[in-house]
């Protein structure tokens, strides 16, 4: 009996030790909200591949490298695999595909500050940006030949802000998750070019080998497995909707609206249409601030500093009286 048990527990312990011994080296980067920066919690992508992997008791070893360094390991045999990827011919004649794990909608976004001096209809010629190492389709790649290359896609976002390139390709979701927990004041002044959208999947790639084949074929078979299971889909991440949205009304005595570009020095003077839409950046201190009297006319006429969301001067950064603005 003594025997048996002790067989037993070695047993036990060897299972154990072959289960541990499944483990994935998988390069991959930062891509929130798909793969979350090192030492957070996964991102939807990643969680996602993790649990697929977990089916056949496989674990993940998350290399944090470059997109195109990792790519370039893989090709030589170097790294086991590395994820998320796009598939593109020229990248199909180096590394092996999984077929798609996930699926996402990308644009070419826009500063809207910029609207009016810009073709958005004939991109081609026009200054573009991109994150170095990634791909955001067949078509929209077409674009890139001669893209400005950012290491990172707050480089890139802070770029178009500051209107030193016209358009900038990216996935709608990362693009929202930006927005939402970076740039809200700056969110609205982002717009994509319309009746663009390139929908596209992406897939785990891995060595034109035999254990790369073998991997492959293994992913797929997992993949297969879930393909039902619809709630593991990464979600698409809305963009927020700001709460400080406010009409331009007319007020007694005020039958035009006017915005200006500084509240003392040299002033410029814009006549705004009833109706416009404006983001207020910065409310006026005699708003947010209490009155010892309810003689509110100076409130009034104070300024608060919006963004022009549509009409004539959309995208201007203007001071307008508080008396004009009706929240929506």
């Amino acid at each position: 009996m003594k025997l048996n048990h002790a067989f037993i527990i070695f047993t036990l312990a060897m299972m154990s030790v072959d289960v541990v011994a499944k483990s994935l080296s998988v390069a991959t980067n930062q891509w929130s909200p798909y793969i979350h920066a090192e030492s957070n919690e996964l991102g939807t992508a990643a969680n996602l591949l993790r649990q697929v992997l977990a089916q056949d008791h496989k674990t993940i070893d998350w290399r944090y490298q470059n997109y195109d360094l990792a790519f370039e390991m893989v090709v030589k045999g170097k790294q086991q695999a590395a994820f998320p990827y796009f598939k593109t011919k020229d990248r199909e004649q180096r590394v092996l595909f999984s077929e798609p794990i996930f699926s996402v909608t990308s644009h070419i976004y826009y500063n809207r500050q910029r609207e009016k001096m810009l073709d958005l209809v004939k991109l081609e010629g026009q200054r573009f940006g991109r994150v170095a190492g990634y791909s955001y389709g067949q078509v929209i790649d077409t674009y890139l030949a001669d893209a400005k290359l950012f290491l990172t896609e707050k480089q890139a976002l802070e770029s178009l802000f500051n209107n030193n390139i016209d358009f900038l390709p990216m996935t709608e979701s990362v693009m929202n998750n930006m927005l939402n927990q970076s740039y809200q004041d700056q969110a609205l002044l982002v717009k994509q070019v319309e009746k663009l959208a390139e929908h596209d999947t992406l897939h785990l790639i891995a060595p034109k080998t035999t254990a790369g084949s073998a991997l492959i074929e293994e992913i797929n078979t997992l993949l297969q497995q879930v393909k039902s299971i619809k709630s593991l889909q990464p979600k698409p991440v809305e963009r927020f909707k700001p709460k400080d949205i406010a009409r331009l009304i007319t007020a007694e005595g005020y039958p035009a609206i006017v915005g200006q570009t500084s509240v003392s020095g040299q002033i410029h003077y814009y006549t705004l249409p009833q109706g416009t839409r404006v983001l207020v950046l910065n409310w006026s201190d005699k708003i947010l601030s209490p009155s010892s009297t309810d003689r509110i006319y100076k409130s009034m006429t104070d300024f608060s500093y919006v963004v022009i969301l549509n009409g004539p001067h959309v995208g201007k950064e203007l001071y307008v009286k508080n008396m004009h603005l009706e929240i929506q």
